[in-house]
């Protein structure tokens, strides 16, 4: 049975980002996996960028898909390394995901967290840590 939460607010951390994004989604619980859906603008030059991020916690993965300026499809996989290709207005770039931990959605935490380094093949590698909150308040959507 599909537990559905329907239109909410996140916020999202990111090393990738200067200041945590505020933004519109939805998102819903189906059997084992938890589903976020959100876009994000971060300047005027840029087109919106569609996100999906499964969450599986059974085989402690996440996938995001990416749509936008740029688009890929992610795997990680805590204490694991997985392979992703990124399409850019540069061409594609290959990376290799490192995964260390994923914060699965329960308890007090109404979100997820996500520990990693991207090692992209044309350069330095880049640690992160991702997180999304849904937010509880009911605030106009």
């Amino acid at each position: 049975m599909a537990e559905s939460n329907g239109d909410c607010l996140f916020v999202i951390r990111s090393g990738m980002y200067g200041e945590p994004l505020t933004t519109k989604g939805s998102f819903s619980v189906e059997g084992g996996r938890t589903v976020y859906n959100w876009t994000e603008k971060h300047s005027d030059n840029e087109k919106e960028t569609h996100f999906v991020m499964t969450l599986i916690k059974e085989e402690s993965k996440a996938i995001v898909v990416r749509n936008g300026d740029v688009t890929s499809r992610m795997v990680f996989e805590s204490g694991n390394k997985t392979t992703s290709s990124m399409n850019t207005s540069f061409g594609v770039i290959d990376v290799v995901i490192d995964t260390e931990y994923i914060n699965f959605p329960g308890g007090l935490i109404d979100g997820a967290e996500i520990s990693y380094t991207l090692d992209p093949d044309s350069g330095e590698p880049i640690r992160n840590i991702f997180s999304i909150k849904r937010l509880l308040q009911k605030e106009q959507i």
